[in-house]
């Protein structure tokens, strides 16, 4: 309860190999709005993840999504978005690819 009525946001980070050789940054921003809050309380914490992916306009992201915008930039490859993603099976919904194994 009382991570809840305190946390106001959590931002995640990974530095991904760019396509020209350097690192760059995806990231993961979870905003604790009241579904959030709500969720957290009633220890119903799987379902942040939806609420992330949903919530945009508020500047929540998920890590895979992230991953998707830098590779759309062309600024990291498909192999490294995988690799770097914290559910592969997730990034490959979002990629709509259909031969990406764990």
């Amino acid at each position: 309860m009382r991570l809840a009525d305190t946390l106001t946001a959590v931002i995640s980070q990974k530095l991904v190999p760019s396509l020209d050789g350097k690192r760059v940054l995806a990231k993961e921003v979870m905003i604790v709005i009241p579904s959030v809050r709500a969720a957290i309380k009633n220890n119903n914490t799987g379902e942040i993840y939806q609420m992330m992916a949903e919530s945009g306009e508020v500047g929540m992201t998920t890590l895979e999504q992230d991953l998707k915008r830098l590779y759309m930039q062309k600024r990291i490859s498909l192999e490294n978005g995988i690799v770097a993603a914290n559910n592969k099976r997730r990034f490959q919904q979002i990629m709509n690819i259909t031969q990406v194994g764990d």
